[in-house]
């Protein structure tokens, strides 16, 4: 992380920031200014269309802003051309319907996310598989992720989050395809690694129950935090 252009307490800094799409005519976010604090767990909620996911994606360096100011653990993202390097050590993904590649097995899915890094080989294995058993998946390593319930498809999508120790997790509707149950089981694992970790969590979700177990909520209006 690049402590020296990042505040002892923001490491999410926006301001103004703009996007627009169709030709400038449909303005995802129209002016967002947001400030997290590291470590900081919030809640990002608004009806469909109102930027969550683009602002998710911003953040996350998915995609660039044409105005404005984003500056995330200190690397300004308006000036930035690494993206990949950013992302695989500062953000960790997880999305709604897992990503998971359905051809690798569950572990090769985790060690993904650790190409971008100089982990040698055998270490990416032990430190997949590791971060596997804690998350009671140890059984199924080497299993393909078809084979898999949802629920523990969402397991491996955190796990492939985590191995690389990212300063922020940001998670798109994570129970959102899930049963309520296994929905919950989810979240407290969400929330028992932003415990541990002291990890900053940012969570898009429309269910209020969910944006309640954050510190603090977000509403996002029309491109527009309200």
């Amino acid at each position: 992380m690049n402590d020296e252009t990042m505040d002892n307490k923001n490491i999410i800094i926006i301001q103004d920031l703009k996007k627009r799409y169709d030709d400038g005519k449909t303005a995802a976010l129209d002016g967002v200014d947001l400030k997290i604090r590291k470590g900081e767990f919030v809640s990002l909620m608004g009806p469909s269309g109102s930027g969550k996911t683009t602002l998710l994606n911003m953040i996350g360096a998915l995609d660039r802003a044409e105005e404005g100011n984003i500056t995330v653990a200190g690397h300004d993202l308006m000036e930035k051309k690494d993206f990949s390097s950013f992302r695989s050590k500062e953000i960790g993904f997880i999305f709604q319907f897992h990503n998971l590649i359905p051809n690798l097995t569950v572990s090769e899915n985790v060690q993904i996310t650790m190409l971008e890094t100089e982990v040698p080989h055998e270490k990416m294995v032990q430190r997949a598989n590791k971060l596997l058993e804690s998350l009671n998946l140890g059984n199924k390593i080497n299993q393909v992720p078809t084979k898999l319930s949802g629920g523990e498809r969402q397991r491996v999508a955190i796990a492939r989050a985590l191995v690389n120790h990212p300063s922020i997790i940001l998670a798109d509707e994570p129970t959102g395809s899930l049963d309520s149950k296994t929905g919950d089981i989810i979240l407290d694992i969400l929330r028992e690694i932003h415990h541990k970790e002291n990890v900053t969590l940012l969570l898009v979700t429309h269910e209020p129950y969910v944006a309640d177990m954050a510190e603090r909520k977000i509403n996002l209006m029309d491109g527009k935090i309200s």
